[in-house]
């Protein structure tokens, strides 16, 4: 099952598209994407509007959609899955600067997973890997290592990165516009169907997931 892990929508300041922009450029495409995180900036949208859009677009394009985060921490930023009522109790996930240990353990207690999203841009993540795996062990267990709008040197290192550390390596286009260059790049391949968020946690932390790169992306 191919998902993309890494997608804005216009509810994260730097994008103008519509969720359902992206559904039907997926399904233009016939390129197979079985799956889409919306992962917005330092937003978790929990009202039960947003919640019964994605359903609906979910059923109309049959494609499934999960709800993600980009938390901005004080190492860069981390792709968060499987936020819970207790993630969001004791974390501000609207703040900048946030505390990057605690919210991996905390999340990773949770069931769920903390993705340091394009580790070698601008982030302290790359420098850091070491030192965060001595403390938290499998609590960081994946790493972004295809990035669709990262450089070659970038994507390399960090591929380099997961290798030597025994990460599991996964990819996101992190689209912010429904287009070619942007979207329908780079992705996940799961060894399963995923149909929950808690299935998707599930196996990312099993290792049962890779980085896909779409046929004829540049």
């Amino acid at each position: 099952m191919i998902a993309d892990l890494h997608v804005h929508t216009r509810l994260s300041s730097d994008s103008n598209v519509a969720p359902e922009q992206y559904l039907e450029f997926a399904k233009r495409s016939g390129r197979g994407l079985g799956a889409i995180c919306f992962t917005e900036h330092r937003l978790f949208p929990s009202d039960h509007q947003v919640g019964r859009l994605y359903a609906e677009l979910a059923e109309q394009f049959q494609i499934a959609i999960f709800k993600g985060i980009e938390a901005d921490t004080d190492l860069g930023h981390l792709l968060l899955f499987g936020v819970t009522d207790e993630v969001m109790r004791r974390f501000d996930l609207t703040a900048r600067m946030l505390k990057s240990d605690s919210l991996i353990e905390v999340l990773h207690h949770e069931g769920g997973v903390a993705i340091p999203a394009h580790p070698f841009r601008d982030s302290g993540y790359g420098s850091r890997l070491d030192a965060l795996l001595s403390r938290h062990g499998a609590a960081l267990g994946t790493i972004e290592v295809l990035n669709g709008q990262n450089s070659i040197e970038e994507n390399r290192r960090a591929q380099d990165a997961a290798l030597k550390l025994g990460l599991t390596a996964v990819g996101g286009s992190d689209a912010h516009f429904a287009t070619a260059k942007w979207f329908m790049t780079i992705a996940t391949e799961f060894e399963r169907e995923v149909r929950t968020v808690e299935q998707l946690c599930a196996e990312i932390r099993a290792g049962r997931a890779r980085p896909y790169v779409f046929p004829g992306s540049d």
